[in-house]
């Protein structure tokens, strides 16, 4: 906060965050995802989420297409600095988050694509969150030791 980085990218980052609580709230709620926690399938909840959710969601990117640079900083970090590591552990988060999607909706896409059922079960996440979190871990365990980009040693 007091080195004003990442602004923009916690500005995307909310704007992403609260499209995903859309985006699971209409998965659930409209029946296109069966599962044992799902509702009552009602398809006009359905395109009424899905409605709130594109115009949400592109009107939240498109704000932030025109007016982000107002929010930019231009703040050019050493390579080993406390900020590239806390980014490095944002992208890895980014990732981790991607491969949730992916392994949620490319089984409702294969079906849709007339390409036959798939499952995405526990050994595909286990194996992607384990080449995600290694590096996650060992940068969460640099991160407190090296110092902030400009701090003086």
């Amino acid at each position: 906060e007091q080195r004003a980085g990442f602004k923009a990218w916690t500005l995307l980052l909310s704007i992403c965050a609260f499209s995903l609580c859309l985006l699971g709230t209409f998965l659930v709620r409209s029946g296109v995802l069966v599962s044992v926690h799902a509702f009552a399938s009602d398809p006009a909840r359905g395109m009424f989420i899905l409605a709130f959710m594109v115009l949400v969601t592109g009107g939240s990117l498109l704000l932030f297409a025109v007016r982000g640079h107002r929010v930019r900083s231009r703040v050019n970090n050493a390579l080993w600095s406390r900020e590239s590591l806390l980014l490095g552990n944002n992208v890895l988060l980014m990732a981790a988050m991607l491969v949730v999607l992916l392994g949620t909706l490319l089984p409702l896409v294969h079906k849709q694509l007339g390409l036959g059922s798939i499952s995405v079960g526990e050994p595909f996440f286990n194996t992607m969150f384990t080449w995600l979190m290694v590096p996650f871990a060992l940068l969460l365990g640099v991160g407190p030791l090296v110092r902030w980009g400009r701090d003086r040693p």
